[in-house]
């Protein structure tokens, strides 16, 4: 979708997140072994995620140190703008992705405050993989991470109550294994089912392709 790919031009560090996101997220789900289905609303979700921040200030969106309090309060907005950019009927499963990807198990996140099994699974795995790519690329905030030190960060967010600890744990096996490059493989040749090269124009265009059983 233009709006997506727009939001994420607007800041040169991230780039290619969300394509990155995508491929993270649906290998996940697949090593979950999760239904076409909710591959496809992983795939979605993850390409639409931060659309909301394309209403958002370009110098929040830049900004080298660390956000001001009433800053963060309008940083958070871009869920619920989100939410509803995304408000076509037949893409529901997508708009709680979009709302709900910064919700925290403990109920420490936003914009609702949701906890444990409250929070999607798609949105829980999305705010994962998201959280992922963050630490292991170069943001105007910090430097990108190795992957080893990314997963210690994530396993210590599970331990705060951030995130389910299970979750964190599947996933940093996966990434700690040779698997993980080739679920992302397979996650690729998923584009048969999703449609062309920009997967979201059903935004626009109407519902969601059916997907095999």
């Amino acid at each position: 979708m233009a709006l997506a790919r727009e939001a994420e031009a607007r800041d040169p560090f991230t780039r290619g997140h969300c394509s990155r996101i995508a491929s993270f997220g649906m290998a996940f789900g697949i090593n979950l072994q999760l239904p076409d289905a909710d591959l496809v609303t992983l795939c979605r979700g993850s390409f639409l995620h931060d659309v909301g921040k394309i209403a958002l200030p370009a110098p929040l969106l830049l900004k080298p140190t660390a956000l001001t309090a009433d800053e963060f309060d309008l940083m958070k907005k871009h869920t619920e703008i989100g939410d509803l950019l995304c408000a076509a009927p037949h893409f529901k499963a997508v708009r709680q992705v979009v709302r709900s990807h910064h919700e925290r198990a403990d109920g420490s996140g936003y914009p609702d405050g949701l906890v444990e099994r409250q929070i999607p699974l798609a949105a829980q795995i999305v705010g994962l993989v998201d959280a992922y790519d963050s630490l292991t690329n170069d943001r105007p905030y910090h430097p990108a991470r190795p992957s080893h030190a990314a997963c210690e960060t994530l396993l210590g967010e599970a331990e705060r109550g951030w995130r389910s600890v299970s979750l964190v744990r599947e996933f940093v096996a996966m990434v700690r294994t040779r698997r993980f490059d080739r679920l992302r493989r397979r996650a690729e040749e998923f584009d048969d089912i999703i449609g062309p090269a920009n997967p979201l124009d059903a935004l626009s265009h109407g519902p969601e392709p059916s997907t095999p059983t």
